[in-house]
């Protein structure tokens, strides 16, 4: 199935299909979202989670080699809302939480292509200086590949993933489990394959251009009550506030933890002098939509480079559009 999907899109582009669909949709924004790369030496299948560092530099060479423009996401909006004009194809670059990948391997890319982009950064575990316990148990079960485990290692993997309980907790049923499932985390911990940037490397990419905004304080929203969302947006900004240079660009601009949002909760958002809220939802964002449920184009090692092209072209937007119209 995958295989003809492929081919048919190769198909649509060598007919003129990509380059009609880029034509039809230049007035809207490709808003990408990426999360961090992928820092350990074995392979993984990939998702939108973690991107090959060679990956990600492929996808700004093809950016550039295809002539879209990547401009900064505070323009966009403002186009967006009718305020200034938008270059045709426009693309923003978004990159999500605060993983060290962001530093060490996407920041340097960006800069040699001359490219901006946004970090929307949940501020709690840059300060916390520790890697994230359910992300690593996550990835080490599936990055090796393993079938069934011991009932130990699975009891221990359930506790490194029980996001409530404390880090400790949690620090302490992953060394179990990876001892119980004989896999050796040190690889990955000298890799910091599953750390965020430390608050002096947050304050080092906003300086060097990365433009750092609210991700929220906890990466979750409990629930999208008011209280709730107005709750960790104060935390978030302050706490950011406290790391990033005063040369930073306001902190008005907002992604949902999860992808999980409504438009209450851009209400909220908007009392809270928030301008704009993207949202995991696939799509081009357009002229007219909802500020606070703003679409991207979710981007990982999964993603094929002719899917990745039509994407850019607006093509895969209209085939969803169309698979939408048949339901």
């Amino acid at each position: 199935m995958r295989r003809m999907k492929l081919l048919l899109l190769r198909t649509a582009r060598a007919l003129g299909g990509f380059a009609l669909a880029r034509r039809l949709t230049r007035q809207g924004v490709r808003i990408l979202c990426y999360h961090g790369t992928w820092r350990a030496m074995d392979g993984f299948a990939g998702d939108s989670m973690f991107i090959g560092k060679q990956t990600f530099r492929r996808r700004l060479e093809t950016i550039r080699r295809l002539g879209y423009p990547v401009i900064r996401l505070s323009d966009a909006v403002r186009a967006l809302r009718g305020e200034a004009a938008l270059p045709d194809g426009s693309i923003v670059i978004t990159i999500d939480d605060g993983w060290y990948g962001t530093y060490a391997d996407m920041l340097p890319a960006l800069r040699e292509h001359g490219m901006p982009a946004t970090l929307y950064c949940d501020s709690g575990t840059v300060q916390s200086r520790q890697a994230v316990p359910h992300v690593m148990a996550r990835w080490l079960r599936a990055a090796n590949g393993r079938g069934p485990l011991p009932e130990a290692a699975e009891r221990a993997f359930a506790a490194a993933t029980d996001i409530p309980a404390p880090l400790a907790s949690r620090f302490a049923a992953l060394d179990r489990f990876a001892a119980a499932a004989g896999i050796d985390p040190a690889p990955y911990k000298a890799a910091r394959a599953f750390d965020y940037m430390l608050p002096e490397e947050l304050r080092a990419a906003a300086e060097a251009g990365l433009d750092v905004q609210l991700h929220t304080h906890n990466h979750t929203l409990s629930d999208l009550s008011a209280s709730s969302v107005k709750a960790e947006v104060a935390a978030n900004r302050a706490a950011l506030a406290e790391m990033l240079p005063a040369s930073a660009a306001p902190l008005e601009h907002f992604c949902y933890p999860s992808g999980v949002c409504s438009a209450e909760a851009g209400e909220t958002l908007a009392s809270a002098g928030v301008i704009s809220a993207t949202t995991t939802a696939q799509g081009i964002a357009r002229k007219g939509m909802n500020p606070y449920l703003l679409p991207r184009l979710l981007d990982g090692e999964q993603v094929s480079d002719i899917e990745f092209e039509a994407e850019l072209s607006g093509f895969a937007d209209f085939v969803r559009g169309l698979k939408a119209g048949a339901r």
